[in-house]
């Protein structure tokens, strides 16, 4: 019976070209909004970038509903500038960050952000519609995937969002593919 859940089936992927598809699928609302949204580490600006490859195994709905989230958020609440999403990584983590010149969020803010039905009260955020439980489920999706979230901000000046994700060793990731693949099949 399917509850309306996606079952938590990881799957191996690489998070540099996972992400570069979500923010292409979202580009046309930042431009319809006026504003640039660029992916740091490819930039769409005819140039060829040599990136490098980032891989975890893990569900790959929970990865693309957090970057989503994060993404339309930032583009949501930064009325004129630029949305910079890019991925960085360590030997044991990958890092997707979300940066933008948005309205920025009050310190006393920062602490709740998290938190389930919280949302930043201010003149500058009562136009922007929203039920405080984005952030909180991406938390949540993030923490189930044995990530963390965070967010820096400084408030009238802009956001960033950070999700830390655990990376697996390509030859790691190379197994688990075939072996995902034969499952699959």
């Amino acid at each position: 019976a399917d509850d309306g859940r996606m079952a938590n089936i990881p799957k191996v992927v690489d998070v540099m070209s996972f992400t570069h598809d979500i923010v292409q699928g979202l580009t046309q609302k930042a431009t319809d909004k006026g504003l640039r949204l660029t992916f740091k580490p490819n930039p769409d600006d005819g140039a060829k970038h040599v990136t490098p490859v980032y891989h975890v195994n893990l569900d790959n709905d929970h990865i693309r509903e957090i970057v989503d989230n994060l993404t339309e958020n930032a583009i949501k609440y930064t009325p004129a500038g630029e949305v910079v999403v890019d991925v960085t990584g360590t030997d044991d983590k990958v890092v997707i960050s979300i940066k933008d010149s948005g309205i920025g969020i009050p310190a006393e803010d920062m602490p709740h952000l998290f938190q389930k039905f919280y949302r930043v009260d201010n003149a500058e955020t009562n136009q922007i519609g929203g039920t405080g439980l984005g952030l909180y489920l991406c938390r949540r999706l993030a923490e189930t995937m044995g990530g963390r979230i965070w967010a820096e901000s400084e408030y009238k000046k802009g956001s960033t969002f950070y999700v830390e994700l655990p990376r697996i060793s390509t030859q790691d990731a190379a197994a688990l593919a075939e072996e995902q693949a034969k499952q699959a099949a």
